[in-house]
């Protein structure tokens, strides 16, 4: 689902992945909350996928720019038998001391909490690791 919303004008790049964190004390008062944050949910990863370039003032990020968004589905590795698509798993970064192992970024993904919901939207296969842990790579949603 794509949602219009309003991001710094530093950011207001198609691609530019973020995570919502939330709002700051300065936006309940803002006059531009419903279309900024209003609709993002706190802790989903979104991609700005059309750079609307309406811009407006802002208390926070000194102007922002409207842009269109979907939220973006993450790599990450889980166990193999839990690599099916559409299923809702509660995930769990892969705990690993091989802090230079080819699989680090989709078994620690930046944009994925610790722990929390997914749902897999695409399995891409399994994945080489070095301790034989049975892992596949997919692509995941926050829930």
């Amino acid at each position: 689902m794509r949602h219009i919303t309003l991001v710094s004008y530093l950011t207001a790049k198609e691609g530019y992945t973020f995570m919502f964190s939330g709002p700051a004390p300065e936006c309940s008062n803002c006059r531009f909350r419903k279309v900024c944050i209003d609709k993002l949910k706190k802790g989903h990863v979104y991609r700005v996928v059309r750079v609307l370039g309406v811009k407006n003032k802002c208390p926070v990020n000194e102007y922002v720019i409207t842009v269109e968004v979907e939220e973006a589905a993450i790599e990450a590795a889980v166990p193999t038998r839990l690599a099916i698509e559409g299923m809702i798993i509660n995930y769990s970064k892969i705990v690993c001391d091989m802090s230079n192992c080819m699989n680090n970024k989709v078994c620690n993904p930046k944009y994925l909490p610790s722990n929390g919901k997914v749902k897999i939207v695409e399995v891409l296969g399994r994945l080489q690791c070095p301790k034989k842990i049975p892992l596949s790579k997919v692509r995941v949603i926050v829930v």
